[in-house]
């Protein structure tokens, strides 16, 4: 039997390789990276632990949380959301609380309360094709021009209005997950603070760092007939007509059954020389800090509209796990988004002085003495870019690869998907279900 090929170690493709190994499947796994979990590694570093921002498993769906927690297995500790947003100075809890109206300035409280009455009387009037729609139609302008324009700008390097529609509700409903409140104006939210009280959020967390689920189902791997190959990359794909026939990597030749591809939809276009139309990804800088004690914000993690201020968003682990530090430390994970032809990606220690500035500007540090070491990671291809035109240019890109029959894409970055990882692992789940339930209907054929 040929293996099936999985490309990529990152949540999906582990999904998939450790599902297809424990039902009798031939597996090679093949990851690029020194170690297991793409977009939701761990870094470690003498007694430190930083996710890339922050990362935890929450769903309402039993199947999936029934996976994590047999994964996971007496690592799933409990913990409940605390995340926020700085703009204008201030910090406030997110999702927003109505008591957040009397913390706002006078002026723009009642430019929002004005906003609303006019949002009711105007709404479906206008088609939200764009995210400058999209935010002007729910939440109105006084706080699309205080927080949302600002911040989309300097997080994608776009104006609202380039970007699809999409990216609003998908980044909104991610970041606010009572689905009470998923697809809703600011409006509806606002009276659902005020009838209900807020569901208390509660996410699962491994106590030490992230990857310890991928790290889980590759180690449970190791008893089946699987072989893992990290640190290695696809050279060539060799076709015919509609199938791929050879793997090259490490130069040797593999002749998979199927390959099933998580990494980005760009590399497997150019690897079987499919045009691929611009689809563009968001590649992001972290600067992991060490802090020699200490500090007061409780926040798990929180963002930066201001773009005055270098950083997007800044996590503080120790509020997901007291044992991602030493004790009596903190640390900080500052993310900044970038491309790889910038200068941040390309000189990313040219802006330390910027980020220990800016840290004290908003009132992370006390003064720059607090911090340690400073590490700093490149993470390519983080996020899809919801461009306005980008649904038609992903349509073409899969009808070209859908020609391979033996072509599976799957998870975040093939899939050019912004999605969390309990979507990573459904995903993953689902095309085991299918795999199996078509060997199972070829077998019944057969006899």
């Amino acid at each position: 039997m040929n293996p099936i090929v999985v490309v990529g170690a990152g949540v999906t493709g582990c999904v998939i390789a450790n599902g297809l190994a424990k039902k009798g499947y031939k597996v090679l796994l093949i990851e690029k990276e020194s170690k297991p979990g793409g977009l939701a590694k761990t870094f470690r570093y003498d007694g430190y632990s930083f996710d890339i921002g922050p990362h935890r498993f929450f769903t309402n769906k039993e199947r999936i949380s029934e996976f994590i927690k047999k994964t996971l297995k007496d690592d799933c500790n409990i913990i409940s959301r605390h995340s926020e947003v700085y703009f204008l100075g201030k910090y406030y809890c997110w999702p927003l609380r109505p008591t957040v109206a009397f913390k706002l300035p006078v002026a723009l409280s009642f430019k929002s309360a004005w906003d609303l009455i006019l949002m009711q009387i105007r709404q479906n009037i206008k088609h939200a094709d764009t995210f400058e729609d999209y935010i002007l139609k729910n939440y109105g302008p006084s706080l699309y021009n205080a927080f949302f324009k600002g911040y989309t700008e300097k997080f994608l390097g776009y104006p609202p209005s380039d970007i699809h529609s999409r990216w609003a509700k998908e980044s909104i409903q991610r970041t606010i997950i009572d689905e009470r409140m998923a697809s809703r104006n600011l409006f509806d939210i606002l009276k659902l603070f005020f009838v209900f009280k807020p569901l208390k959020t509660e996410f699962i967390y491994p106590a030490q760092g992230t990857d310890i689920f991928c790290t889980r189902l590759i180690s449970e791997m190791t008893h089946y007939d699987t072989d893992i190959l990290m640190d290695s990359s696809i050279k060539y794909l060799s076709t015919s007509e509609n199938r791929i026939d050879e793997v090259y990597v490490n130069n040797e030749s593999i002749k998979p059954e199927k390959v099933i591809w998580t990494g980005p939809l760009y590399r497997i276009c150019n690897l079987l020389d499919v045009p691929y139309d611009g689809l563009e990804y968001l590649s992001l800088v972290v600067f992991n800090i060490e802090l020699k004690n200490t500090i007061k914000k409780d926040f798990q993690w929180c963002y930066y509209g201001d773009k005055d201020i270098v950083f997007s968003r800044v996590t503080i682990p120790r509020v997901f796990s007291k044992a991602l530090i030493p004790d009596g430390k903190s640390s900080l994970c500052v993310e900044i988004t970038c491309r790889t032809y910038d200068d941040m990606w390309n000189n990313p220690e040219r802006y330390t002085g910027k980020v220990k500035n800016d840290l004290l500007k908003v009132d992370l540090i006390k003064k720059v003495d607090e911090i340690g070491n400073i590490h700093i990671e490149k993470i390519i291809n983080a996020y899809p870019i919801y461009k306005v035109d980008y649904a038609q240019k992903l349509k073409t890109a899969m009808n070209n690869l859908d020609r391979f029959e033996n072509l599976q894409l799957a998870g975040r970055t093939a899939l050019f998907w912004y999605n969390n990882m309990d979507d990573s692992i459904e995903n993953g789940l689902n095309i085991l279900e299918n795999i199996t339930k078509r060997e199972n209907e070829s077998i019944t054929v057969g006899k």
